[in-house]
């Protein structure tokens, strides 16, 4: 009997320390598995040549730290930070190399392209009737074709008639405004918007007074043979 307690207790002892030995391990092995990874903000962009915009990583851990550079820094420069300027026309990559106690992790990369800035715009159309719920698309030209600049639309009035960065209209309440399209010169160009009451369908009206349908002649009853007269009744003879 006691040489039974004896192995049960030996055996709970070695059950709690496995699952207490094993146990941080498979913690770490889920928490890498699901470890988030390294990414940058922007896969392409476009710049206008002698503007900026700030190229980010995420999901940079701590003990990590990141090394920008350029494949063409006459076209497109950056700076440690990922601050990247349009220095002339042209295309160019931005790489950022993730580090990690001196060893490089991973690579990342964001195509460039610098362009010229726009200098004139048209609008698709000059004018929209809606209804309360109804969208409309919107697109644009810009020049020069090579412009690297990306028109930004607004709304007048967002309470009538909304409208989203791709162009897209949409009526919010009945009444007239108009929504733009501009680049950063101040130019821009115009739509006006007209927003309707949504009309209701409305289905056919009854007769008050509906004819009733004829009953074809086939079916129409005929009328009852009349009852054959009478036989006088012959006197008897006496």
């Amino acid at each position: 009997m006691k040489v039974r307690r004896l192995v049960n207790s030996i055996l709970t002892f070695g059950m709690v320390l496995f699952l207490f030995i094993t146990l941080p391990i498979f913690e770490q092995q889920v928490y890498a598995g699901n470890a988030l990874e390294a990414k940058l903000n922007i896969s392409s962009q476009k710049v206008v040549k002698g503007k900026t915009f700030n190229l980010r990583v995420y999901n940079l851990k701590s003990n990590q730290s990141v090394v920008f550079s350029s494949s063409r820094p006459g076209v497109a420069a950056v700076d440690s930070s990922g601050i990247v300027t349009g220095i002339d026309n042209g295309s160019a990559t931005i790489t950022a190399k993730i580090y990690e106690a001196g060893k490089l992790i991973t690579t990342l990369s964001c195509s460039i392209t610098v362009g010229p800035p726009a200098i004139a715009i048209m609008i698709s159309k000059l004018s929209l009737d809606l209804e309360v719920g109804d969208q409309a698309r919107l697109s644009y030209i810009v020049f020069p074709n090579n412009t690297a600049e990306i028109p930004v639309y607004s709304s007048n009035n967002e309470a009538v008639a909304s409208i989203t960065p791709g162009g897209r209209v949409i009526g919010e309440s009945v009444g007239q405004t108009h929504v733009f399209c501009m680049i950063s010169k101040g130019v821009y160009a115009t739509c006006e918007v007209t927003v309707r009451a949504k009309e209701e369908p409305v289905g056919p009206t009854e007769s008050e007074d509906p004819v009733p349908a004829e009953t074809p002649a086939a079916e129409q009853e005929a009328p009852a043979p009349e009852a054959p007269a009478a036989e006088a009744e012959t006197p008897v003879a006496e």
